[in-house]
């Protein structure tokens, strides 16, 4: 790795880091542990990773402010201005950061990479973690503005925000939030690295990330409602879930 990359992957994780603790979209201690995420991000995978984070952050913001003062009146906001803290922050990037760290990093520095992933396998789960955050983070944040919402285990009519509940809107913007990710993150890494993803793989990629979502409003539903595991374990377990599914199909593929 050229030196002006590390210092690039420095300064945008730090820069980053700020903007989305200046913006209220993450408290101080969420802005902290996004910034040491960046960073493996950046050193492990590269600039593109990074780049994937940002696209996250980004939608997030935009889905979290989108109607506040409706979601605050409800008490269906993420804190008190919408901003989310450590737990949070973990709850989403823990995932891709372990398939981080299980990259081989054969274009960075490759600091604590053990090399147990190849260069594809690791971008392809990677960008199914992000894919499901991102689609679990929309169908929450957007989908409690529909009127209806029902249990996903019995279709029972339940209030907007209710554990497991889901909606047409949430489900919508749960495919959206999948999709978008897969598309432009596919197109990214094609253009600058090269990497022979097929459109089939991006078709099963978003469905993934859309399963994901799913099996986070089933373990809502049941696991979440009894009190079992909170919100966040709820998160990180369906996101684990789903890219250890995908990290069966990688290793039948050969990828």
């Amino acid at each position: 790795m050229h030196i002006i990359q590390p210092v690039l992957i420095i300064i945008i994780s730090v820069v980053l880091s700020f903007l989305v603790h200046r913006r209220g979209l993450l408290n101080r201690g969420g802005a902290v542990t996004a910034l040491i995420i960046s960073l493996i991000l950046g050193f492990q995978g590269g600039l593109i990773w990074i780049f994937l984070l940002l696209l996250f952050l980004a939608s997030s913001f935009v889905a979290t402010k989108y109607k506040f003062k409706y979601k605050r009146d409800r008490g269906l906001q993420e804190g008190k201005k919408g901003e989310r803290g450590v737990i949070n922050v973990l709850a989403n990037g823990l995932v891709p950061t372990a398939v981080a760290l299980l990259h081989g990093a054969e274009n960075s520095f490759g600091i604590m990479g053990i090399g147990f992933l190849s260069r594809s396998a690791a971008i392809f789960l990677f960008v199914v973690a992000v894919a499901s955050a991102a689609s679990d983070t929309l169908a929450s944040e957007l989908g409690v503005l529909s009127g209806d919402a029902y249990l996903i285990t019995t279709l029972e009519k339940v209030e907007p925000g209710t554990d497991g509940g889901i909606s047409w809107m949430g489900q919508l913007w749960a495919f959206i939030g999948s999709f978008y990710t897969f598309v432009l993150a596919f197109a990214v890494f094609t253009l600058f690295e090269g990497i022979p993803f097929s459109v089939s793989w991006v078709f099963i990629g978003g469905a993934l990330g859309f399963m994901s979502c799913q099996i986070d409003s089933l373990m809502g539903a049941t696991l979440e409602r009894k009190k079992i595991l909170g919100k966040s374990a709820v998160n990180i377990s369906s996101v684990a879930i789903t890219v250890v599914i995908s990290g069966v199909l990688v290793w039948l593929a050969g990828l």
